[in-house]
């Protein structure tokens, strides 16, 4: 009987270690582009759980008195760590960048076989000395992920 309890033991630990796991400590981290340039994303994951560490992308902005157009670098972390849920990731949070404020929405998915996919928008604006609205940003990108170490 202590041998078969053993031996069931010694398979269940082997069969755990030759599945990859999403809850291991390594970094998840890729590239993306959108119509304006490129896009990064470095995720930290860790226990089920996981947190951006940076995710950046350029955002087109209008210019509200005169309509002119341009192009502006958004970069936010966001230091608390979520629960997966089915490998599945998603955060909504409020970041400031290059004298703007968005709002972050990010969603993805980490595969056992260390590869994932990430799709990130951001709605953000500047305000003047007096408070109004100057300019209005948005932009989106899809971010293909790898986990670090493989």
């Amino acid at each position: 009987m202590r041998k078969a309890a053993a031996r069931i033991a010694v398979v269940a630990t082997l069969s755990l270690l030759a599945v990859p796991g999403v809850a291991s400590a390594r970094p998840w981290g890729g590239q993306g582009f959108n119509d304006l340039g490129p896009a990064y994303l470095l995720l930290g994951v860790n226990n089920g759980q996981a947190k951006v560490r940076n995710v950046q992308l350029i955002i087109a902005c209008t210019d509200v008195g005169d309509g002119t157009e341009s192009s502006r670098a958004f970069d936010a972390r966001f230091g608390n760590w979520e629960n997966l849920r089915l490998n599945r990731f998603s955060f909504e949070f409020t970041a400031f960048s290059n004298g703007r404020i968005g709002l972050v929405r990010l969603k993805g998915v980490l595969r056992s076989d260390g590869t994932g996919a990430a799709r990130v928008r951001v709605i953000a604006s500047a305000q003047g000395d007096q408070g109004a609205t100057i300019e209005r940003c948005g932009g989106s990108a899809r971010i293909e992920l790898r986990r670090g170490g493989n």
